[in-house]
């Protein structure tokens, strides 16, 4: 072979190997697309208290010691603050708290909550101070991500890129192109998937994510390669054992023959 085929295949060689760089890199890369200056966001979203919800309400007051008794637990359903607990959403869209009566939740947000708490503390105590937020919202990520686990969102929203960031971040072994998205609202069970690589994440109506929504990252194809191959190496070993063992029986049946 001449220099000059040699030289033509080292260069094809080269051009092979770059342009497998690149598609691992832009595999990798988060908004690898253009990016508009004037691109649109989808509108944000806002929790809203639903039925079975649990809410975590802490009152103070300009005298911290008058607020004491609208913290403690004297009834079913209520907790201290900090609990996970928290005041449970009945049926009929209220929570009962103890000292303050039934109060009307259902359908509104957090910081309509505490308004209307303060508005019906404030005939107690003098400047009320209310904090509210969801104790029991959560969402729950899988797959192939660092950590996997629950998130809880106090607030009840979470963009995808937030929980992908409590994750742990997905790793190179992760499909970043086709991230899952399960959610359910109202009995009906939808199902979405994002390439959280391109910028068109920020106008998906899963970019903010909700109470109880799923993440479920997959395995890229050479990971998914590497655990079948294991998986069936793990499957042939006890194949293999008797196998052998039977390999043996046979050749020491036929020794004693003789």
């Amino acid at each position: 072979m001449n220099i000059s085929k040699v030289l033509l295949v080292a260069i094809v060689a080269v051009t092979l190997c770059s342009c497998n760089y690149q598609k691992k890199l832009h595999e990798m890369l988060y908004f690898h697309d253009k990016i508009d200056s004037s691109h649109r966001m989808v509108a944000e979203y806002t929790a809203r208290v639903k039925v079975d919800d649990r809410l975590a309400i802490q009152i103070t007051a300009l005298n911290p010691e008058s607020a004491l008794p609208y913290n403690s637990a004297t009834s079913t359903g209520a907790s201290t603050v900090g609990s996970t607990s928290g005041y449970i959403v009945e049926k009929n869209g209220t929570i009962l708290y103890p000292q303050l009566g039934r109060i009307k939740v259902e359908g509104k947000t957090l910081l309509e909550v505490r308004d209307t708490i303060i508005q019906i503390a404030a005939k107690y105590l003098m400047d009320p101070v209310v904090t509210v937020q969801f104790s029991n919202a959560r969402i729950l990520v899988m797959g192939e991500v660092t950590k996997p686990g629950s998130i809880p969102i106090p607030d009840g929203k979470l963009t995808i890129f937030e929980a992908i960031t409590l994750s742990g971040d997905i790793p190179p072994t992760g499909r970043k192109d086709n991230v899952l998205v399960i959610r359910e609202e109202n009995g009906i069970r939808t199902f979405n998937r994002i390439d959280v690589r391109s910028n068109e994440v920020l106008k998906s109506p899963y970019f903010f994510l909700r109470q109880n929504d799923l993440i479920y990252v997959e395995v890229n194809e050479h990971k998914a390669k590497e655990i079948a191959q294991r998986s069936f190496i793990a499957d042939l070993a006890p194949i293999t054992a008797m196998t052998s063992v039977f390999t043996i029986l046979v050749l020491l049946l036929n020794y004693f023959r003789r």
